[in-house]
């Protein structure tokens, strides 16, 4: 009878431990602040953008990045890059999902890249919206359960190639590149 007791309880212990735990979900909202650098087009290094997505339990998710870098191209000119970015995002949740500690991540995804240059000085105009993508990563660190920090390192590139009615001969708008770094808050 002891036998049968001592079973029953492992066996109850065994079923409880083994029962999966729901799957949880994070919002995550990031107002970040960043610096372009690696093109040689780019004078403005100063980016701020937003992102907004979701991660089930820490580890994959999707979001949306809004990014502005006015003066990109500087020079004189009223210049900006806009992107607007869908990603999916890949990480590894050390933070135990909703604690506070470290949670690298992997991203990429495909969007808008507008850029747009204006010359008052000449009276010239151009913009250019342009399928682009973006790859990169980072480390979100919490400080609790919803307050961290984020750092983001990103390549964004556009795709099209439509760069003939471009009267800005030393910008090449249609094969814009560029890497963005980036420091947020994050609230989940």
């Amino acid at each position: 009878m002891k036998r049968v007791s001592v079973s029953l309880v492992v066996a109850g212990f065994i079923a409880i431990v083994s029962v999966p735990s729901p799957a949880r979900a994070d919002s995550l909202f990031v107002p970040w602040l960043g610096a372009n650098t690696g093109n040689q087009n780019v004078s403005g290094v100063v980016d701020f953008g937003v992102s907004v997505g979701t991660m089930i339990d820490g580890v994959i998710g999707v979001d949306l990045d809004f990014g502005y870098s006015p003066d990109f191209f500087g020079n004189g000119l009223n210049s900006y890059v806009l992107t607007t970015m869908g990603n999916v995002t890949v990480g590894i949740p050390f933070d135990r999902g909703h604690a506070a500690g470290i949670r690298p991540y992997l991203t990429g995804g495909i969007g808008l890249i507008r850029a747009s240059i204006d010359s008052p000085r000449f009276g010239l105009s151009v913009g250019n919206n342009d399928v682009g993508v973006n790859v990169g990563g980072g480390v979100m660190g919490f400080f609790g359960e919803h307050v961290g920090v984020r750092g983001d390192l990103r390549y964004l590139r556009s795709l099209e190639d439509d760069n003939s009615t471009n009267p800005f001969n030393q910008f090449d708008l249609a094969r814009l590149h560029y890497w963005r770094t980036s420091f947020g808050v994050v609230l989940r």
